[in-house]
């Protein structure tokens, strides 16, 4: 199970719960587990959330690289096309990238 798979079933049993439904195996997520569910879906919601590269200055001549605003590593051009056209997710870190190609890659 992953750590977002696992962050949903923390918020499902919480869910029932509150409604005074209680889990067979009796599991009931600590406040810590609770916490770092909610960082975990924010983090989620964060990375599918479209955000625009960045240029950012790099050697001595002050060439602009174009780079992710997450992690900061370079945007990978797109080998299938001659020009201007970027993957829409960073590859390093999976940030959902804004561009006139959101719906390629």
């Amino acid at each position: 199970m992953n750590k977002y798979q696992k962050a949903i079933e923390v918020i499902d049993t919480l869910l029932h719960l509150m409604c005074g439904e209680e889990r067979e195996d009796g599991y009931k997520p600590t406040m810590e587990e609770m916490s770092n569910s909610m960082d975990l879906l924010k983090e989620l919601v964060d990375k599918e959330t479209p955000k625009k590269p960045i240029d950012i200055v790099i050697g001595l001549c002050g060439d602009l690289m174009l780079c992710c605003p997450t992690c900061k590593h370079g945007v990978v051009p797109s080998p299938t096309y001659h020009g201007n056209r970027y993957y829409s997710r960073c590859p390093f870190c999976g940030q959902k990238l804004e561009g006139e190609n959101e719906d390629d890659c």
